[in-house]
C-alpha cells in the first residue's frame, strides 16, 4: 500500500528551507539542517523532494513572491510598474544576494540552471504579457524577440543592483525606461 505524503510535514520542511536559504544562502543549504529545523525526518523530505536541489528551488519559489502582471496602457508604464514589483528582490541585501547567489550556483551546475530556469519560465507570465501588449499596440519593434526584450529590460536594474542598489528608486526606474525604450521601439 503506498502512503499519502503528509501535507502538512511539506509545509514544515518548506517553512525550514526557505528561513535556511533566506539565512544561510545557496552554499549553507543542506537537507540535515532542515530536518533539524522542520522536525521531519530526511526520509520523508527525501520522499517528497527527490533531492536538495529539487528542495531549494522550491524553497526559492517560496522565498521570492511572484510579481503581478502590469497591464497599465502602455510599455513605458507597463515596464515601470513591473520593476516597481520586483525591486525588494534587488535592494534587500538578503533576497539580492540570493539572487546572485543561485545565478551562479546555476552557472556551475547544469541540474540546478534547469530546475531554476523552470521556475522562471513559470513565473514569466508578466513579462510575457508585457512583451505581448506592447507588440498588440505597436510599441515594440517585431524584430524584438521575447529573450531579447527581457535581457535589454532587465540588465540595466541587474547592473544597478550589483553597484548601487541603493539608488533604485521610483526615479531610478523611471530614467532606466526611459534609457532604454528608444532600443525597444520600431
Amino acid at each position: 500500500m503506498v502512503r499519502t505524503l503528509s501535507q502538512s510535514a511539506r509545509r514544515k520542511m518548506l517553512h525550514a528551507a526557505t528561513d535556511l536559504v533566506l539565512e544561510a544562502g545557496v552554499g549553507g543549504f543542506n537537507v540535515d539542517e532542515i530536518a533539524r529545523r522542520s522536525g521531519v525526518a530526511k526520509t520523508t523530505i527525501y520522499r517528497h523532494f527527490p533531492d536538495s536541489k529539487v528542495l531549494l528551488v522550491a524553497a526559492l519559489d517560496q522565498a521570492l513572491e511572484a510579481p503581478p502582471t502590469p497591464d497599465e496602457g502602455s510599455l513605458r508604464d507597463d515596464l515601470i510598474a513591473y520593476m516597481r514589483s520586483v525591486r525588494p528582490l534587488f535592494v534587500d541585501p538578503q533576497l539580492r544576494t540570493l539572487f546572485f547567489e543561485i545565478y551562479a550556483a546555476a552557472n556551475r551546475d547544469p541540474e540546478l540552471a534547469a530546475l531554476y530556469g523552470s521556475l522562471m519560465a513559470e513565473r514569466s507570465g508578466p513579462t510575457r504579457a508585457i512583451y505581448d501588449h506592447a507588440l498588440a499596440r505597436g510599441e515594440l519593434s517585431s524584430e524584438f524577440s521575447y529573450p531579447d526584450m527581457l535581457e535589454t529590460v532587465r540588465g540595466p536594474l541587474i547592473a544597478r543592483a550589483m553597484t548601487r542598489p541603493e539608488t533604485i528608486s521610483d526615479r531610478a526606474l523611471g530614467v532606466m525606461v526611459d534609457r532604454i525604450l528608444p532600443v525597444l521601439a520600431p
